[in-house]
């Protein structure tokens, strides 16, 4: 596929080049600081409380029910928080999902970072997080921490949407998704889900809040091609990966 649309245009990219995946448009951090998010015991706090004096690395989730939630978030629990803390990293679990289920999530998930929850969603709203799927993905989408087929994994969302109910476990339309932050409030990386598979992978988010070590138990299966098509992994000026 040939990109020629103005967007690509503007970035003085060679017409002949596939492009998979443009930068995603910046939020406005400063309204995001000002909202409130809940944590696992209702107590409230701003936005720029939880991420100061840190890099983070903040994951927005769909809804707790899709099997697709879980694989994603119980692979964060395989990350040592002493291990980021040393390094004056944090990662931080937002849901859209009542307070009052954040503990049991994290139980299932043996998740073991900070968590909070956006169940007004107004984060959500002000980062311009999709409020429904804008692309149901495609054969070449790789989700390195998916552990299931796509049929498998909608038995399994069934049977957890019939052992609780889907109230109050975060939205059923709303996207989620990843950026990383540092702690002079600079944002590094950042993205918008655009169905319930298209999450980061870990290993990048660690790399893009500078990280160097690499977890192999969810190394990236992504090809370098596909790498290559993501123009937010690519240095735009120099043509070379980041």
């Amino acid at each position: 596929m040939t990109c020629t649309c103005q967007q690509c245009k503007a970035l003085l990219l060679p017409m002949d080049m596939s492009i998979d995946r443009l930068p995603e448009i910046p939020f406005d951090l400063y309204e995001v600081d000002k909202c409130k998010i809940k944590d696992i015991r209702g107590r409230n706090f701003f936005f720029h409380e939880i991420r100061k004096n840190h890099t983070s690395i903040i994951i927005f989730s769909r809804n707790f029910i899709e099997q697709e939630t879980k694989d994603y978030i119980e692979d964060f629990a395989k990350i040592s928080p002493s291990y980021l803390k040393d390094n004056d990293v944090k990662i931080i679990l937002i849901a859209s999902a009542y307070h009052t289920n954040l503990a049991s999530f994290c139980q299932e998930t043996k998740f073991v970072h900070e968590v909070y929850t956006d169940a007004s969603l107004a984060i959500h709203r002000k980062a311009h997080l999709f409020s429904q799927i804008v692309d149901g993905g495609s054969k070449a989408q790789i989700n390195p921490h998916l552990k299931h087929s796509s049929f498998i994994r909608f038995l399994l969302s069934t049977k957890r949407a019939s052992e609780r109910s889907t109230k109050g476990h975060g939205s059923l339309f709303q996207q989620g998704g990843q950026v990383v932050i540092n702690s002079d409030g600079k944002v590094l990386y950042f993205h918008r889900d655009r169905n319930n598979t298209d999450q980061t992978p870990i290993n990048f988010l660690l790399s893009a809040s500078g990280l160097n070590k690499s977890f192999d138990h969810f190394k990236d299966h992504q090809t370098k091609t596909n790498i290559f098509h993501d123009l937010r992994r690519r240095n735009i000026k120099n043509f070379e990966f980041v």
